[in-house]
């Protein structure tokens, strides 16, 4: 569906004048000016195990929509979304969509940060894995379950050095700190305080709740250029595990930095004789993002700050007087971390590594952005649950868009399968291993059913099913919450009645939604609950 054409036009022509900044901005990314941190290019060695296994690195943006992405712009991926994509800059994931799979239906089931960091790593539910909310101070049942096998746990097991890079935010938060937020590990004195800097997030100590990754540089809160870090990596750091240290430079390009050193093994921080598997977590395009001190100047004065707000939001429901302050400074973020993103690629080519190593980049949910008259996310609108997921495997994935409705739980067990670890997935997951569908392979035997929708579970006991045409809501007072044909109006702007729809697209939306909550055991299929708005199968 095209919309305001016009504008449209005028955006790609002013973007065309911005092409070669961007190119002079973002293609020389082996030298971080920030920090002097320069790609080491000498010695130049494959770091690969002696058995050949790939490499892993996932990447998660947090807060970034699927349409914030430039490639939906060229001509291949033209009609692939239904609406207007935002008029983002971004070279280095536009080359991993070039050859890679991209997901044009991509979804977060839960749109909430803790929640798809459960989800991701166990490859199950909330009710199931634990995190059936964010984790934050006043939540202390809430927190990730220590003895579910995960992807990283799993991963450490099968012979892989784990790492994590960025954020955790999947662990209990308990006042087990000091007045100077050093971990203590106890709730009396010296212990007995939160983690100050956020109410959000914690510090997660060694043991199992780190599921079982090895290499640990946690960056926590949102203060984009000053972020708080907690590592295991004491020669860096130069303060022992568990007291916190400020790196003092803009989180991605710091995280960035701590992956391209990892990779290289500067401080044998891994084996060589294993292959490795990065989780690194972003902080950006998350909020703030209100005040240009908040991204990188350079990007923001560039490339955005010309762009007048009715092109910036692009979108007929979106409200430019909610989002005038944030949406430039946001853009610029997400082109911040492709920057970034970038550098690391850059790196693994070097190393010649780049075509021995599985990359996906996503992001833990969306972001409104004015979208609706809201700001960032825990809403069953596209914009929220609409997010990027890019698998790119050189020579061994077929480069393709595909509009399989894959949910969050699908990623780890995938993820395992495109490794060679298919035989290692727990048969217990919700998720589904899909890995078949894109690999160089005729054999279409073992290629599982693919989905009619992906569940939505929400926020004040809320579920719903989102299929290519529609999206369907119950309220835990077993109403109609919401009900939108996505097709006929991709920007949810015209609620429907289950009278305004055929019936028989009333059963099948009922049909799913009662199938899903079946399937995964959840209290209300068990209870029955709410069955004049649901189906669930004949027991």
């Amino acid at each position: 569906m095209k919309t305001m054409t016009s504008n449209v036009d005028r955006l790609n022509a002013l973007l065309g004048k911005l092409a070669l900044v961007s190119t002079l901005l973002l293609t020389s990314c082996a030298v971080d000016t920030e920090s002097n941190h320069q790609t080491t290019t000498d010695k130049v060695e494959t770091f690969n195990s002696i058995n050949g296994k790939p490499n892993l690195i996932v990447i998660v943006a947090d807060q970034m929509r699927r349409s914030s992405m430039e490639f939906w712009q060229q001509p291949e991926f033209q009609g692939a979304l239904n609406t207007n994509s935002d008029p983002v800059i971004t070279p280095n994931l536009n080359a991993l969509a070039d050859n890679g799979v991209v997901f044009t239906d991509a979804i977060a089931n839960f749109p909430l940060c803790s929640p798809y960091r459960g989800m991701l790593l166990s490859g199950l539910f909330p009710h199931k894995n634990g995190v059936t909310n964010n984790t934050r101070v006043g939540r202390p049942e809430v927190g990730l379950k220590p003895d579910i096998p995960t992807l990283t746990s799993v991963l450490r097991d099968n012979g892989y050095n784990t790492a994590l890079i960025g954020k955790g935010h999947w662990h209990n938060n308990l006042p087990m700190f000091d007045g100077n937020n050093r971990f203590v590990g106890t709730t009396t004195a010296p212990g007995g305080h939160y983690f100050q800097g956020t109410r959000y997030d914690t510090y997660i100590p060694p043991g199992k709740a780190r599921q079982g990754i090895e290499y640990w540089y946690q960056s926590l809160g949102h203060n984009h250029k000053n972020p708080v870090v907690y590592t295991n990596d004491t020669e860096l750091s130069g303060v022992e595990e568990g007291t916190p240290f400020h790196p003092k430079r803009y989180s991605a390009v710091d995280q960035a930095n701590v992956i391209i050193d990892y990779i290289g093994n500067t401080r044998a921080q891994r084996d060589n004789n294993k292959p490795f598997a990065i989780l690194w977590t972003m902080d950006p395009p998350h909020s703030p993002y209100n005040n240009i001190s908040d991204t990188d100047e350079r990007i923001f004065n560039t490339m955005y700050r010309e762009i007048p707000l009715g092109l910036l939001l692009n979108r007929p429901n979106a409200s430019i007087e909610r989002a005038k302050a944030a949406a430039a400074i946001h853009f610029s973020m997400i082109t911040l971390i492709d920057r970034e993103i970038g550098r690391v690629l850059t790196t693994l080519e070097e190393r010649n590594l780049l075509n021995n190593t599985l990359i996906v980049f996503t992001a833990d949910h969306g972001e409104m952005m004015g979208s609706h008259g809201k700001m960032a996310k825990n809403v069953y609108y596209e914009e929220s649950i609409g997010i990027p997921l890019i698998l790119y495997f050189p020579d061994k994935l077929i480069p393709q868009q595909d509009d399989l409705l894959i949910g969050v739980p699908d990623i780890k067990p995938t993820v395992l399968g495109l490794l060679g670890l298919e035989h290692q997935v727990p048969t217990d997951l919700d998720g589904t291993n899909y890995a078949p569908y894109w690999q160089n392979s005729s054999n279409i035997d073992n290629e599982p059913e693919r989905p009619k929708s992906s569940l939505y579970y929400g926020t004040g006991d809320a579920y719903g099913v989102r299929t290519h045409e529609y999206l369907y809501v119950v309220n835990s007072d077993g109403n109609l919450d919401a009900l939108f044909n996505n097709v006929e109006d991709p920007y949810q702007l015209s609620p429907l009645t289950l009278k305004d729809i055929p019936p028989e697209d009333v059963t099948t939306l009922q049909d799913e939604l009662g199938q899903w909550l079946t399937r995964i055991n959840h209290p209300w299929a068990l209870a029955r609950k709410h069955s004049q708005m649901i189906s669930y199968p004949e027991e």
